[in-house]
């Protein structure tokens, strides 16, 4: 019978094993390369210090956000849509056909609306007090 063990002291190495087996599995059926390509945006203010920024990875047909953080001095000045808009340009570029994020309830849901995405799950109480929504939208 196999060894199923807590092996968290060797991470890195079990995460690279799973991935690369899942990979293998998953390349049989899927009809699209699925390399990852980083994708990295910042905001600077005139001294040059990170203010905010987008974080993700195109794969395959799509853009994953999984950071937008954007400094509470630079809320509400647009700042925001257009990372999101830059990040969109950067999806298309690459073939993209849609991005998908996730946020909490006490992040920002009503601006990922407002900018076009879809909400297309959810996960109520998660944590306790707060949900968690899944988004889409089209890369047009």
């Amino acid at each position: 019978m196999p060894d199923i063990r807590l092996d968290t002291d060797r991470y890195d190495e079990i995460k690279a094993a799973v991935s690369a087996g899942l990979s293998r599995y998953n390349d049989r059926f899927l009809p699209v390369p699925r390399d990852r390509f980083p994708l990295a945006l910042s905001v600077r203010d005139d001294a040059g210090a990170v203010i905010g920024g987008l974080i993700g990875e195109l794969r395959m047909d799509y853009l994953l956000i999984d950071l937008l953080w954007i400094d509470e001095s630079q809320r509400g000045t647009g700042t925001g849509k257009r990372l999101l808009d830059m990040a969109e340009a950067e999806a298309r570029k690459f073939g993209a056909t849609h991005m998908h994020l996730s946020t909490w309830s006490f992040q920002a849901p009503d601006f990922y609306k407002a900018m076009g995405f879809t909400e297309f799950g959810r996960i109520k109480d998660h944590p306790a007090g707060f949900d968690f929504y899944y988004f889409w939208k089209a890369v047009t």
